[in-house]
């Protein structure tokens, strides 16, 4: 993205993380945050093999993890607060395909 490192207030995953690199994507919200700025993740919630195991990945990445809300049957929604520095090696806790049923 063509900004400055540390210039946003909140970035915001709404069904984004589709990606097998989705991991560079976050390193890349991490770099665009303000120190404790916000970070907003919606995902399917049948995508995670163990939310908590990708929730401390996070954390690995320097997001602190500020609200959980698992009450709709379908979505995860969660929110982080930017602190410190990224882990540098890190493999990504892979997330499940998003599968779409047809009805």
């Amino acid at each position: 993205v063509p900004l400055a490192s540390g210039t946003l207030d909140a970035v915001v995953f709404c069904l984004a993380l589709m990606g097998s690199n989705y991991v560079d994507f976050l390193r890349e919200a991490h770099r665009l945050l303000r120190p404790k700025g916000a970070l907003k993740v919606a995902e399917v919630s049948s995508r995670f093999h163990d939310l908590d195991r990708w929730i401390e990945q996070l954390r690995e990445l320097g997001f602190l993890l500020k609200e959980r809300n698992e009450s709709n049957t379908h979505f995860v929604l969660l929110q982080f607060e930017r602190h410190g520095s990224a882990a540098q090696a890190l493999e990504g806790v892979p997330l499940k395909p998003c599968i779409y049923k047809r009805r």
